[in-house]
């Protein structure tokens, strides 16, 4: 199940209307828990670093991601790291320039809507 729910998120990333190449960083996947890692690059330069690690149940359990220009200065960035206790959708929240804003967890797919809105 972990192996098909990777294969879905890298065939998406690849085959993205705004992708310009796709790099996948590093894949596991054990009998309860799989990670995957890569990087999109997008037809302008920016870049969407992705990171998922899941259990059986396809549940995150971390997740990032991140959104960046050209230049690899912050465009956006979601993830579930527990370090904003103020957040009140706190683990799961969104880095934007200089401001933590609350969020629910998005999947990829909701995430590439947002780029794609921006071109």
């Amino acid at each position: 199940m972990i192996e098909e729910y990777f294969d879905f998120l890298k065939k998406i990333a690849s085959t993205f209307a705004f992708t310009q190449e796709f790099r996948l960083v590093k894949e596991a996947v054990t009998l309860n828990r799989g990670f995957i890692r890569f990087i999109i690059k997008f037809v302008d330069g920016s870049e969407l670093h992705v990171f998922e690690h899941v259990d059986t149940h396809l549940h995150k359990t971390d997740y990032s991601y991140h959104w960046q220009d050209k230049n690899k200065k912050l465009i956006k960035r979601w993830d579930n790291a527990a370090h904003h206790p103020e957040i009140k959708t706190r683990p799961h929240h969104m880095h934007e320039v200089d401001q933590i804003k609350p969020s629910l967890e998005p999947t990829l797919t909701e995430i590439l809507k947002i780029v794609e809105n921006n071109f």
